[in-house]
């Protein structure tokens, strides 16, 4: 215990944010030890004085101030790391693990920036792990609702929480989850470092999981048998297992007639057709299968894309590239330059691409019909996975025609299909609740 300070100081010499400070209780010396850019050295170091004003002595301000007491130095060096301020008196007889003021490092409550929730409440998650849980349970206000946590992780410590409500979901689900987050022994920086223990889906465009910034929508999920994760410094939380019916059913439809609820989610339904098979009817309508066509609306066809030098399968796939880039590049540039590249994208370069007659503008109206559509399903996660699953039906519509496009559809459907996540097939509408028979 002796040299504990100097393997306290040894250890974080190359951490210029450790501080190292002596203060004089009842003619006694005492050192407080943290990181300045966690700990909120002032006002903890008034906490200590305070609770030494009315300790008898340097032994009890040690019992007063912590239960977590001689500690060894693993275990106090972790505790520096996790944001601990570390109370050692002088000689290292004696030292106790202290929670202190900690600096302010998140965000507050705000509304949600990917999703628009409508006639619903409109506070978001946030990187807290800590304010997430407790945004669910102030609206779950119930004895079932479970909540274990993890730590995961390897270099970087993080901590997950996993949350379900007892009596709804399987089991068995909870026990094979459970299982796997105790098995991560390597640092999660991306969901997709997480996905990875949840199954093989190598090369898969579809998550295992749904994220989610809208408390309602992760206690709908609750609800309806699922498990709920959060990460720490996450502001998501991860509905497992991720079902096909998460595209198109959101818990806000619920605030609307059932009858304009029914009405969005077939217009997502249709939205997601649409967008697989938009393009890939455009190539097989103009260059394999034209004869389907009246021939009035054969002669308009033609008479659109009249001049246009490049095949109609090479003038899709230009503007459907060039849309996804625009699109990612809204996405990723500041707020303030987003629009101009929409203006510029969508309407400066689409106009003059039609007047330079490289694309058509029945091409250009298909593209503007996609962009829309695939806009209209939820989550962007599933948007994207949409806009890419287009790709192959195009190829193959370009080959076979409107047999292509049906070839790519049921393909499309066997692949999703085929998808699991602890043998819960992804087309699954409804999981069953604990105790259910089959």
């Amino acid at each position: 215990m002796e040299n504990m300070m100097m393997e306290l100081s040894s250890k974080f010499a190359d951490h210029d944010d450790f501080f190292v400070e002596e203060e004089l209780i009842d003619q006694t010396t005492i050192y407080l030890m943290g990181f300045k850019t966690l700990i909120d050295f002032a006002k903890s170091n008034l906490y200590i004085r305070q609770m030494a004003a009315s300790s008898a002595s340097v032994g009890e301000l040690f019992t007063n101030l912590s239960d977590q007491l001689d500690m060894d130095i693993e275990q106090i060096v972790n505790a520096v790391l996790e944001g601990k301020l570390i109370v050692l008196s002088q000689g290292g007889r004696q030292n106790a693990i202290v929670d202190p003021i900690s600096i302010n490092l998140t965000r507050s409550i705000e509304e949600p920036k990917n999703e628009s929730p409508i006639q619903a409440s409109m506070d978001a998650f946030v990187e807290d792990i800590h304010v997430n849980v407790g945004l669910i349970r102030k609206r779950l206000k119930t004895a079932r609702l479970s909540h274990c946590t993890f730590q995961v992780g390897e270099l970087e410590k993080r901590n997950l929480s996993m949350l379900y409500i007892n009596g709804r979901a399987s089991s068995d689900l909870i026990e094979k989850v459970n299982q796997q987050l105790k098995e991560i022994d390597t640092d999660i920086e991306s969901i997709d470092d997480l996905n990875k223990y949840f199954g093989v889906r190598r090369g898969s465009p579809v998550s295992h999981f749904f994220p989610t910034e809208v408390p309602i929508q992760a206690i709908h999920a609750l609800k309806k048998n699922r498990i709920v994760l959060f990460l720490d410094n996450y502001p998501f939380a991860l509905v497992f297992p991720h079902l096909l019916p998460d595209m198109f059913s959101i818990v806000n439809d619920r605030n609307f007639p059932y009858v304009l609820s029914v009405m969005l989610r077939v217009l997502r339904v249709v939205g997601a057709i649409l967008t697989l098979i938009l393009p890939a009817l455009y190539v097989a309508l103009v260059s394999v299968n034209p004869e389907i066509f009246k021939f009035d609306l054969a002669l308009f066809v033609a008479k659109s894309r009249e001049g246009i030098p490049v095949p109609a399968l090479l003038e899709t796939i230009i503007m459907v590239v060039l849309i996804d880039l625009i699109l990612e590049a809204i996405v990723r540039l500041p707020k303030s330059i987003g629009p101009t590249i929409s203006m510029v994208g969508g309407v400066i370069l689409g106009q003059a691409m039609v007047e330079a007659k490289l694309v058509s503008t029945l091409l250009v109206i298909v593209i503007t019909a996609i962009v829309i559509s695939s806009s209209v399903v939820a989550g962007i996660q599933n948007s994207l996975y949409i806009r890419l699953l287009k790709y192959p039906i195009l190829i193959l519509a370009s080959i076979f025609g409107i047999l292509g496009i049906f070839t790519g559809l049921a393909l499309t459907g066997i692949y999703l299909a085929s998808l699991t996540s602890f043998n819960i097939p992804y087309t699954t509408f409804r999981l069953k609740r604990e105790g259910d028979t089959k």
